[in-house]
């Protein structure tokens, strides 16, 4: 081993915002504050928290990326910056799913991941998400440590390293596809029936799931599988409706029997109907929830964020299955599947995660799972979804993103916090809790959910009724709080 050296890091300058970490990462317009110079402040920090832990003098660490503006270069910073830390690093040869990147240092069992990716934001923006160990999102401790790190490092702090260590380029899908392959039920898949349409949305999801499928012998079309930075003109790769207008007319003209799309960095889904109808996820997570349990007779409860629907808590308790509320941010369901046996975990956003896979979510999974669970059935997944509203009753959701002026944002949320109004578009306010954000329970049924973003200047407004009138009408009165 060569003598340890002393360096200092390269000045950082006071004008350019340091890296803060939020509920999924950290993630900043490009040329603002996600700068190269950030970037190896966060790769160094990270690396020289992991040394100073204590667990190992020299960290491994792996490090992702996806197909946004300049991702592979920000990698490739990010891995120089973290060797000359003194970590060995595992960079991917390629752009990949996150998931790939989790699962690789969960099965490697190394110290950390860092994967570059904004996940959905618009393409303006970059980020960074870690890893732990587990092979699922770093919870706040390691964050809020490696932000200390970093901004002792920015500071001018002195720290010292060993010999650089050399920088693996190292392909994280064979191992994924091992894990994958071994997991789904091969056959239950080769009895779909009907074309798919797959859509990874210019993202890191290109190559997946249609390739999956293929070697399978199932009918596939695939669009959108360049890797565009500029997602098409796209507001963001999030797989919701309003970005999935070509996916539902090549469904029609088609005539395919189903859509699948995934996000940015491939750890979210969303699906589309035979019609081109979007399928809500609060409907897919009781779906997939009652498939694991009942067809592969899996046991474990189920983890939700508080923005997802209750229909899952209702299927659970058929089952005598225990249902956690979480705040939103696959952090916290990461944590309770660490924790306990879970068969499902998920959010309202389209990203979950599954028992005996990692505690991390996966939108390639998710979507094979949802081909397992319909040719397993025999059913479309219009007709699974009638029949879960049989069962659970009526259920419409809507969601508002909306963009301001986040210090007045800020003050009305403080006032609906501190007095929350008895009533709202004609509905008696129940109850109201705080977990996360603040949410608004009505008598007879539904809800409001409120959370203001902390990676943007946004303003999320989640609703739950038992019609889409009414789901109007409560966003409208939410709005008229909220924005003013």
């Amino acid at each position: 081993m060569s003598p340890r050296r002393v360096s200092t890091p390269a000045a950082v300058s006071p004008s350019v915002p340091l890296p803060r970490f939020g509920t999924d990462g950290w993630r900043a317009i490009i040329g603002d504050a996600f700068t190269f110079d950030n970037v190896r402040l966060v790769a160094r920090a990270l690396a020289r928290h992991l040394a100073a832990d204590g667990r190992t003098a020299t960290p491994v660490i792996a490090i992702g990326y996806d197909t946004r503006f300049l991702s592979a270069e920000f990698a490739a910073a990010a891995a120089g910056a973290a060797s000359e830390a003194g970590a060995e690093v595992h960079l991917t040869a390629g752009h990949c799913p996150t998931p790939a990147l989790s699962l690789f240092v969960r099965r490697r069992r190394l110290d950390a991941g860092l994967m570059v990716t904004a996940s959905h934001n618009p393409p303006v923006y970059n980020g960074v998400k870690f890893k732990g160990p587990y092979g699922g999102p770093a919870m706040p401790e390691m964050t809020r440590a490696v932000e200390q790190t970093l901004r002792a490092i920015a500071d001018g702090a002195v720290w010292s390293a060993e010999r650089p260590a050399r920088i693996r380029k190292t392909d994280f899908m064979p191992a994924y596809w091992r894990q994958v392959e071994g997991f789904v039920d091969l056959a239950a898949i080769r009895r779909f029936r009907g074309r798919i349409v797959f859509n990874p949305m210019y993202g890191a999801g290109r190559g997946t799931v249609d390739v999956f499928l293929r070697r399978l012998g199932l009918d596939v079309v695939t669009l959108n599988d360049t890797a565009n930075p500029g997602f098409g003109g796209l507001h963001g790769p999030e797989p919701i409706l309003s970005n999935l207008a070509d996916q539902v007319g090549l469904i029609r003209r088609e005539r395919a029997a189903l859509g699948l799309a995934t996000d940015g960095d491939a750890d979210r889904f969303g699906v589309l109907d035979g019609a081109g109808h979007f399928v809500q996820l609060h409907d897919l997570m009781p779906l997939l929830f009652r498939h694991l349990v009942r067809t592969r007779g899996w046991r474990g409860d189920v983890v939700r964020t508080t923005s997802m629907a209750d229909t899952v808590d209702k299927l659970a308790a058929s089952e005598g299955r225990q249902v956690v509320e979480v705040p939103v941010g696959f952090k916290n369901v990461c944590e309770q599947m660490i924790a306990r046996e879970v068969v499902i975990g998920g959010e309202e956003s389209g990203g979950f995660g599954y028992h005996g896979h990692m505690p991390e979510r996966d939108g390639v999974l998710s979507c094979l799972l949802l081909i397992e669970m319909l040719g397993a059935s025999g059913r479309s997944i219009a007709q699974e979804v009638a029949r879960l509203r049989r069962e659970t009753g009526p259920f419409a959701y809507g969601r508002i993103d909306r963009y301001g002026d986040m210090d007045r944002l800020r003050e009305n949320f403080a006032v609906l916090c501190e007095a929350p109004p008895d009533r709202i578009a004609g509905l008696h306010t129940e109850r109201v809790s705080l977990i996360d954000g603040i949410k608004f329970y009505f008598r007879g049924g539904g809800w409001m959910l409120m959370r203001l973003s902390d990676t943007e200047p946004l303003a999320r407004i989640y609703v739950a009724a038992d019609t889409d009138a009414r789901v109007r009408r409560i966003l409208s009165a939410g709005a008229k709080l909220l924005f003013g």
